[in-house]
């Protein structure tokens, strides 16, 4: 039956108006049940002391290095060209339940910058400062094919940002504007296919966990400025949204040990953006 409000749960937020998205890491780790160990608890005395029931709430901390290469956006007619790119560095705390469901949250800082060309032309760019950027999510197991190894897991997700405007500049020139606004608010469904390997080394055995699957997302992004010299002129890229709402993506969690309590993880991110995601999580 969980598994059932869990899915309804992901088609109530894939079908959510549009006006709410970029896409952001999935995985790190998507793997629920990884790492198995604990960082901070002796783990001779812990994993055969503790019952399952005992261990039924785990705290997992990890950190993603956003790269967004290239993110096409949807507006007005007189908009052409708008993109935005940059990075972000979020840290992301969650709570492992019964290694089924996690509900997390994600606080980090962004950078960003945007530009577009305006009725034709004007060329326009858009650099934000660095600043806070903060999200929630919930992720969790729809279904396991245990005989085939392979597991269904899906996430949604929301996350903002509102930096100040560093520079401004129009058709090459700097504009001086005391007030743009530079604002993105996010949410993101996932669906994704996991396959959890085994690798017997010389030394040690290693756990990888590839994935694949889909995204659905959108986003506003609401960005504008004034030109002093040209006060009537409307320079904006109102309340953009994405220009493909469905991506496709790729990762892999890597655990180096099978007695590790950390887990690292890279994802790749396609057609409605590109972006790759490096970063690492621990259970405590």
């Amino acid at each position: 039956m969980k598994k059932w409000y869990l899915f309804l749960f992901l088609i109530l937020t894939i079908l959510t108006p549009r006006g709410l998205a970029f896409a952001a890491t999935v995985g790190n780790p998507l793997d629920l049940d990884l790492p198995p160990r604990s960082a901070v608890l002796r783990e001779d005395a812990v994993n055969r002391a503790l019952d399952d029931s005992e261990q039924m709430f785990k705290i997992k901390a990890a950190v993603d290095l956003e790269f967004l290469f290239s993110k096409d956006l949807d507006t007005a007619s007189e908009v052409d060209g708008a993109e935005i790119k940059g990075q972000y560095l979020m840290v992301k705390l969650g709570v492992d339940i019964f290694n089924r469901f996690e509900p997390y949250v994600k606080i980090g800082l962004s950078d960003l910058e945007a530009k577009w060309r305006q009725n034709d032309q004007s060329d326009i760019e858009m650099d934000a400062d660095m600043a806070l950027a903060w999200g929630v999510g919930l992720k969790g197991i729809i279904y396991e094919f245990e005989n085939l190894g392979l597991r269904i897991t899906a996430d949604a997700q929301y996350r903002i940002t509102e930096p100040d405007v560093g520079d401004i500049s129009l058709d090459g020139r700097p504009i001086t504007d005391s007030g743009p606004d530079f604002k993105i608010k996010e949410w993101q469904a996932a669906l994704v296919l996991s396959k959890k390997l085994e690798l017997p080394l010389k030394w040690q055995s290693m756990y990888l966990v590839t994935y694949t699957g889909f995204t659905v997302s959108d986003s506003t992004a609401d960005l504008e400025f004034v030109d002093t010299q040209n006060p009537g002129a409307d320079y904006s890229v109102f309340d953009a949204s994405n220009d493909k709402i469905y991506g496709f993506l790729f990762g892999c969690d890597i655990m180096p040990s099978l007695t590790s309590s950390f887990i690292y993880n890279f994802e790749l991110r396609l057609i409605d953006e590109v972006a790759l995601s490096l970063g690492g999580a621990v259970k405590f």
